[in-house]
C-alpha cells in the first residue's frame, strides 16, 4: 500500500493537453498518447497504481492540481515564475526545449529568423511559452494567431498558405517536420528562452510529499530514456 494520498485512492489522476505531439496528444479513439503520457504510465505501473487521464486546454493546466481536479498535470509544462500556483508543486525537470517556428519546406531560405515574419501570420498555443516568446520577439506588423489543440488542423493551414508559421517546442516542430510531414515542412529559428526551458510535472500538494518524491526519483532514474 502505498503512502500516496491520490484523489481516487489506488488511481492517478492525470490532467494532459493533446495538442503537442509527440509529447501528449489524443488518439481518434480518445487514448491519451505521448512522451509525458508513457512517462507516468510506467511510474503507475511501479507503483501498482491504475491511472486515468482528462483531456484539457493548455491555458492554465498547471492550476488544476491545486483545485483538488487531478494529482498531476502534464503536457510540456514550463516551471515559470508566473504560474506557481497555490496547492501545487513541480517535481524535477525530465526534458529541456528549445523554441522554434515550424513552416513549410518551400520557405526554408526566406524565414529563418523571427525578423523575417514582418507581414506574417504565426500560430500560437494560447497560454504558452511560444506564446510569452512570439509576442515578445515577433516584427511590429507580425499577425499573431491563439489557437487550443489541434496541430493537425494547425498544420493543414500551414500547409495551404493560410498562416505562415506554427510557434512550438523543438521537440514538436521536429517530429512534426521529420515524421509526420517529411519534405512538406521545415523548422526554422530554433532558439534558448532567456532561462533554460525544463519541462516539469505540475503535482497536487496535498497528494504528499510520497508522491513528489518517488515522482522525482524515477524522472532521475528514466529521463534519460524519455
Amino acid at each position: 500500500m502505498t503512502q500516496f494520498h491520490l484523489i481516487k485512492p489506488g488511481t492517478l489522476t492525470v490532467g494532459t493537453y493533446t495538442g503537442f505531439a509527440p509529447v501528449t496528444w489524443r488518439d481518434d479513439d480518445g487514448t491519451a498518447r505521448g512522451r509525458d503520457i508513457d512517462l507516468l504510465r510506467a511510474f503507475a505501473d511501479k507503483w501498482n497504481l491504475n491511472i486515468v487521464f482528462h483531456f484539457f486546454p493548455f491555458e492554465q493546466l498547471w492550476q488544476r492540481p491545486g483545485n483538488n481536479e487531478i494529482d498531476i498535470a502534464t503536457g510540456g509544462i514550463t516551471p515559470l515564475e508566473s504560474r506557481k500556483t497555490p496547492g501545487v508543486v513541480w517535481s524535477k525537470p525530465y526534458y529541456t526545449v528549445q523554441r522554434s517556428l515550424l513552416i513549410r519546406a518551400t520557405d526554408r531560405e526566406q524565414y529563418k529568423t523571427m525578423s523575417d515574419f514582418s507581414g506574417k501570420k504565426i500560430v500560437v498555443t494560447t497560454g504558452s511559452t511560444a506564446q510569452l516568446d512570439t509576442e515578445q520577439r515577433k516584427p511590429t506588423n507580425a499577425c499573431i494567431i491563439y489557437y487550443d489543440g489541434n496541430q493537425a488542423e494547425i498544420v493543414s493551414q500551414l500547409l495551404d498558405g493560410t498562416i505562415d508559421a506554427f510557434a512550438e517546442g523543438d521537440i514538436c516542430s521536429n517530429y512534426l517536420a521529420t515524421t509526420c510531414y517529411p519534405d512538406q515542412l521545415a523548422v526554422t529559428d530554433v532558439h534558448p528562452m532567456n532561462e533554460p526551458e525544463h519541462f516539469v510535472f505540475a503535482v497536487r500538494e496535498a497528494s504528499g510529499d510520497h508522491l513528489l518524491n518517488a515522482l522525482n526519483t524515477f524522472i532521475f532514474d528514466h529521463c534519460n530514456d524519455y
